[in-house]
């Protein structure tokens, strides 16, 4: 599945020039701009970028990891960038060199993603379908910024594709050694964006659409789960060591799960202060992530119970708005403005939605699934909490194959009118 060999000479070439066209702008945008990718200041620690790589330098220095704890050990964030920082800052013996290097990684994780999207393209549609899916994510500007920035997007993004082809291997070759790769992989997704540990819903559903026994779907069941949890078991023990309980991720989501519940983060309904006035005079925000969680709870009944309707809208549609409206493009590259950027971005969401409707007007439901309910999957999961395009991000890389499947669609269409045939062969088919 992850060979390019069955290709044909002109595909290979097209494929791998586009992914060292990705690389070498990624690293010359990389190495002109540096710093310029920066959402904080590495003095003031005040943004999630900076934080990342002070928790790196104390890891070094203290062998703590540490975010937003002063010198104590931390439960607020997954250790995987601080630890990846940490590692370049060694090697370098100092941090902006660090830095540097690990952003030119991300410039080869966004290569191999374009790699990794031609495979996934591939097994679903066939590769045309791949081809024209590559090359539409090869002008997707906001990469330039995943690649700059000190954030989890570049790395969660090469992750994310890896467990949907391991997923599609692991269904066609419904083997114990595919469903390890699996497990590995989700292991690895959760170690950067813990909503990744719902995924298995999603494999559930494939495993009853291509009718797996019971018996397979128990097997393959524990054998993801086993080498997921193995992958994940260091963190587990560290953090009942440091805190003296069992924290299977993070004790992080009050936060986005409070700014979640209000309305475009205006203040709450007058009447909410009215029945839970200890969060009168800014005191919504608790000290605690348990606080906050409660408070959410609160609001979200609250809300619910006496605006029904508009907040019903918010927790669907508003925030699916929001998840896709706007571009992870918070540090624009000189001469590619935001505004022109947003309109790509639209284009590119729209083509991605337009390309959904179409497969399913074609009766291709089936074969789209394992990317259609991964595409899903990481879109509901987010409506809980805060959206932004940070967290839609990810989506992005799905999206642009639905666009460059409606695109195939309509190239055959046209073809079909203008030559009077019955058309071309459908696509590839999961067995």
């Amino acid at each position: 599945m992850f060979s390019l060999k069955s290709e044909t000479p002109a595909i290979r070439k097209w494929v791998y020039a586009v992914m060292a066209v990705v690389l070498i702008v990624n690293a010359a945008v990389v190495l002109w701009l540096g710093d310029h990718f920066l959402l904080g200041s590495y003095d003031k620690r005040n943004n999630d970028d900076v934080k990342y790589v002070h928790a790196a330098q104390v890891l070094l220095k203290d062998h703590t990891l540490v975010y937003n704890s002063g010198a104590l050990p931390t439960n607020f964030i997954m250790p995987t960038i601080p630890l990846m920082l940490s590692g370049f800052i060694a090697i370098m013996d100092d941090r902006d060199m660090g830095v540097t290097a690990f952003r030119l990684l991300q410039c080869l994780m966004q290569s191999f993603s374009i790699y990794l999207l031609f495979i996934l393209a591939r097994s679903v549609f066939g590769s045309r379908v791949g081809l024209v899916a590559i090359i539409l994510a090869a002008f997707y500007i906001p990469d330039l910024f995943a690649s700059g920035a000190v954030l989890t997007e570049s790395t969660f993004k090469l992750l994310l594709l890896l467990l949907l082809c391991s997923t599609i291997y692991a269904i066609n070759k419904k083997t114990a050694a595919a469903y390890v790769w699996v497990g590995l992989m989700l292991g690895l997704a959760c170690y950067v964006k813990p909503q990744s540990a719902l995924f298995p819903v999603c494999l559930l559903v494939l495993w009853l659409v291509h009718r797996y026994s019971w018996k397979d779907i128990v097997k393959y069941t524990a054998i993801v789960g086993v080498c997921s949890m193995a992958l994940l078991s260091p963190w587990w023990i560290r953090n009942y060591v440091h805190f003296n309980e069992f924290i299977p991720f993070t004790k992080s989501s009050g936060n986005p799960m409070l700014l979640g519940a209000l309305v475009k983060r205006a203040n709450p309904p007058k009447g909410f202060f009215e029945q839970y006035p200890e969060y009168k005079d800014g005191k919504l925000f608790g000290p605690s992530d348990n606080s906050q969680k409660l408070a959410a709870q609160r609001l979200i009944a609250y809300s619910f119970k006496h605006t029904p309707v508009s907040y019903t809208y918010w927790f669907t549609a508003g925030k699916t708005y929001q998840l896709f409206s706007a571009p992870f493009y918070s540090r624009p590259v000189p001469g590619l403005p935001r505004p022109a950027i947003n309109v790509l971005h639209w284009l590119y969401v729209l083509a991605g939605f337009a390309g959904i409707v179409m497969l399913l007007i074609n009766k291709r439901l089936k074969q789209m699934l394992p990317i259609l309910l991964p595409f899903l999957y990481y879109w509901l999961i987010h409506l809980p909490f805060i959206t932004f395009g940070r967290y839609g991000y990810p989506l992005m890389s799905m999206l642009v194959i639905f666009a460059a499947a409606g695109i195939v669609l309509l190239i055959d269409r046209r073809n079909k009118n203008n030559q009077g045939i019955s058309g071309a062969p459908s696509p590839n088919t999961l067995h």
